[in-house]
């Protein structure tokens, strides 16, 4: 044993002194973005002090310059009303309001390849308390993203071209996630607030014509719940050190492409919730663990001087969800739920322009009685602009039809007309509005009818100036309830029709 202390005594000791001799060797060495001797204390905020923080006046930088910024705006003003908004099923529930929402986003290029870009947004509609006026709640319409102030972060991100390797872009941080024709992922900006997302996403350019698009995005954060830890702000923020368990992800993959002529969009997402309210009636089921595999093709062509485009798309989706009956305990549901969509128009060459366009959507429903959940799950779509202007529908347990006709009265205008026909895939499932929760009272008096009804829309758009920056838009609906409205409204009664209408002014720069 002693002979063994004193062989770790002199291998420290021949340790000790190599390092010692070392030092002006390593002291040498600098740090790239410095060209600084790289033994420095540590910084806060774990990286290069280049731009110190201030200790009384604020910062300045020497790297700013004012022609690298540009600013973008975005106003609107919308008054809205809706008459029998539940079909004169309970409440009459007619209401009126003004919508408006400000957005105002600053673009900073610090160099070709690293962009800063932040957007704040001011939304609220007309009349309504601020938050915490009064112990009135602050309302600003339906809240996509869970914020809670009338001023609030729409995007906040870094965006990075050529990361590590020559045509990788990075995007971090609050941002937009668009897809297509916004079916699955859009910006919702017919909403007050719109989608919004924090996340990670990556696009890598594999040629001229294709692209592999990667994201992760944190749609609920659980583990922000230790108070003393000084890491979590907002209302998530618990006393205690709590175990989470509702943290909630989507990640995806996609490969936009155009091949012969042809938009090709296959796409895979895999997203997981937690513990909650399991099951079909809200607007993204919690517990489950879900992927969905699918995507869409878009194809246009000249048919002698009309012009023919068609869509296709469609999902399945699989995986394992808890039983919103509470009937097992657990993810114990095997998820087998789909979507299809496919459309076509024929633009004629005459004057304005017309467009006939012919339309289907279905999307399956969660039956009972069986060991399947049926549901299908639209994650972050743009539904407005889908499934009728009033908003009564979404992806999920639905048939879809609708006839349309769009034209350009003139240059500077845009007309259309559409009927929506409406009804359930399976009956004992739930209507589910364009912001996809359910509407309940669809389902009262044991109503069980697939008959939902039918929608005609009409909206006129006129546009002011050069590159359509400022607009004015106008539009009305009407929807008659079918069987299933009927029976909810219970015996010897008729449901109403419901009356829809709104005018917007726009300005963006």
């Amino acid at each position: 044993m002693k002979e063994l202390n004193h062989g770790i005594k002199w291998t420290l000791a021949a340790v000790l002194l190599a390092g010692i001799t070392a030092v002006p060797a390593f002291a040498e060495k600098t740090t790239p973005a410095t060209n600084k001797n790289s033994a420095v204390p540590a910084v806060p905020r774990a990286i290069p002090d280049l731009i110190p923080y201030h200790k009384f006046d604020p910062p300045k930088s020497k790297l700013f310059d004012i022609n690298k910024l540009t600013i973008s705006g975005d106003l609107r003003v919308r008054p809205e009303f809706r008459n029998n908004g539940t079909f004169g099923i309970g409440a009459k529930n007619n209401t009126f309001m003004v919508q408006q929402w400000a957005r105002l986003g600053f673009n900073y290029s610090i160099s070709p390849d690293v962009t800063f870009f932040f957007q704040a947004q001011h939304s609220k509609n007309w009349g309504v308390a601020l938050n915490g006026d009064a112990g009135q709640p602050n309302r600003v319409g339906t809240d996509a993203n869970a914020t809670s102030g009338t001023l609030f972060a729409r995007q906040a991100f870094m965006l990075v071209r050529n990361f590590l390797v020559p045509n990788l872009t990075i995007k971090a941080g609050r941002q937009l996630v668009v897809w297509g024709n916004h079916r699955m992922f859009g910006h919702f900006d017919w909403n007050n607030v719109g989608w919004t997302h924090d996340g990670l996403t990556a696009n890598y350019k594999l040629s001229k014509t294709a692209n592999l698009q990667v994201g992760w995005l944190r749609t609920q954060e659980g583990d922000c719940r230790f108070v003393t830890a000084g890491n979590c702000i907002g209302p998530s923020q618990t006393a205690g050190n709590v175990a989470a368990t509702s943290d909630a992800d989507v990640i995806y993959v996609r490969a936009p492409m155009k091949v012969a002529g042809m938009v090709l969009e296959p796409t895979y997402i895999w997203h997981s919730s937690g513990t909650g309210t399991p099951g079909g009636t809200n607007a993204r089921p919690s517990d489950q663990s879900r992927h969905t595999l699918g995507g869409r093709a878009v194809k246009k062509a000249a048919v002698g001087s009309a012009r023919l485009d068609a869509t296709i798309e469609g999902y399945y989706q699989f995986g394992e969800i808890a039983d919103r009956t509470g009937g097992c305990a657990g993810r114990c549901l095997d998820i087998q739920a789909y979507a299809f969509h496919i459309d076509g128009g024929l633009t004629l060459p005459v004057p304005m322009q017309p467009r006939l366009s012919l339309e289907y959507n279905t999307a399956s429903g969660e039956q009972a009685g069986d060991d399947e959940f049926g549901g299908f799950d639209q994650l972050y779509p743009t539904n407005h602009i889908h499934f009728g202007y009033m908003d009564r529908m979404s992806w999920k347990n639905m048939n879809h039809y609708a006839i349309g006709l769009q034209m350009r009265p003139n240059k500077n205008s845009h007309f259309e007309v559409t009927g929506h026909f409406f009804s359930l895939k399976e009956g004992d499932d739930n209507l589910y509005h364009a912001g996809q929760s359910a509407l309940g009272f669809v389902s009262a008096n044991g109503a069980s009818s697939t008959e939902i009804g039918e929608e005609i829309d009409v909206v006129y758009t006129h546009f002011f100036t050069p590159g359509n920056h400022v607009a004015w838009q106008i539009g009305g609906s009407v929807f008659l309830p079918g069987a299933r409205m009927d029976q909810a409204a219970g015996a010897g009664r008729s449901a109403s029709e419901q009356t829809w209408g709104y005018t917007q002014l726009w300005v963006n720069f």
